[in-house]
């Protein structure tokens, strides 16, 4: 049996990278997944310039799918342009079609324009707001409707940016809209405690199309070097995502946490810690399994009162 056995699963930007190693991964413990990806190319083919226009191509999420039913599993693709609220809401109509619930929801989708503090104009911030924050206000407005009217709680997972709270230059309307999302999280984990409904963030950390340049361009990471490009594979998100969307994590909402390397030679171990906690530095493996995640909660995720969040909503009030 698997760990999400019966579940639905959402997955935005599945196509490639970190959404794919996601959806394969809830696939693998029994989800049926919704495969969403626009299917468009990068300006330029790096990570810096957005994405290309066009129509979507149902073909990149299609093509998951396949590897997903391949393995026994069920899928199915959505093309969606998460961009908007509406547009993200109807990732969320896609499962219900397909498979009559949904449980879980993983905004993964995004992209990232170089943008400094003296040239950021409407167009960039319009970009970066729609396709990162807008999209995460529209599947979780979609699914906390849909697990209302089922009955039954759920899983969200959004997904922000260590360097939101750092800074990084050339990155000014991806980190302000990176942000945005980490602080939605707090206010959905709070209306969603009734209902059951968990919503916490991460982080993730990974070698992609799009992340290449920051790793190859800055020196990090050769280019050549294989064993370090995967030690940064996707995957390494994996354990913590499954964790957070099963019911191992239904202690847990409004945290948002970060996947980091202690180093980049493949034998250095992968870290994870809360974002903001001052408090502890995580715990670091070379061997994170989701079983491996739960039995180092109380170390990865500072213990909070039951009703903190309830408690930090009433005192802005």
């Amino acid at each position: 049996m698997g760990l999400l056995d019966g579940k639905v699963a959402v997955v935005t930007g599945a196509g490639r990278g970190i959404g794919r190693a996601y959806a394969l991964a809830l696939a693998s413990e029994g989800a049926s997944v919704v495969v969403n990806d626009v299917g468009l190319g990068l300006k330029g083919g790096r990570g810096g310039a957005g994405l290309t226009g066009g129509p979507p191509v149902l073909e990149v999420a299609q093509a998951v799918v396949d590897e997903i039913r391949e393995a026994g599993g069920q899928a199915t693709p959505d093309a969606s342009d998460v961009a908007s609220i509406d547009g993200a809401a109807a990732v969320v109509e896609t499962a219900l079609r397909a498979f009559d619930d949904v449980h879980i929801i993983v905004n993964n989708a995004g992209t990232w324009t170089e943008t400094t503090v003296e040239d950021i104009d409407d167009q960039r911030i319009d970009e970066q707001f729609a396709v990162h924050f807008k999209s995460t206000v529209g599947t979780i407005r979609a699914g906390f409707r849909a697990m209302r009217t089922a009955g039954h709680g759920g899983r969200i997972i959004n997904t922000v940016a260590g360097v939101a709270t750092s800074g990084e230059g050339g990155m000014a309307a991806y980190c302000a809209a990176k942000a945005a999302v980490a602080s939605y999280t707090g206010t959905a984990a709070a209306e969603g405690r009734s209902l059951g409904i968990t919503v916490n963030a991460i982080s993730p950390l990974a070698i992609t199309r799009q992340s290449q340049r920051f790793f190859f361009d800055s020196g990090v990471v050769n280019p050549s070097d294989e064993a370090a490009i995967r030690h940064l594979a996707p995957e390494i998100n994996v354990p913590l995502v499954v964790y957070l969307a099963s019911d191992l994590s239904e202690h847990l909402t409004g945290r948002i946490f970060r996947v980091t390397a202690d180093g980049f030679d493949a034998a250095d171990p992968i870290r994870i810690k809360e974002l903001w906690s001052t408090s502890n530095d995580g715990v670091a493996s070379t061997s994170w399994t989701v079983d491996a995640v739960a039995s180092h909660k109380s170390e990865i995720a500072v213990e909070l009162p039951p009703d903190a969040v309830g408690r930090a909503v009433e005192t802005y009030r």
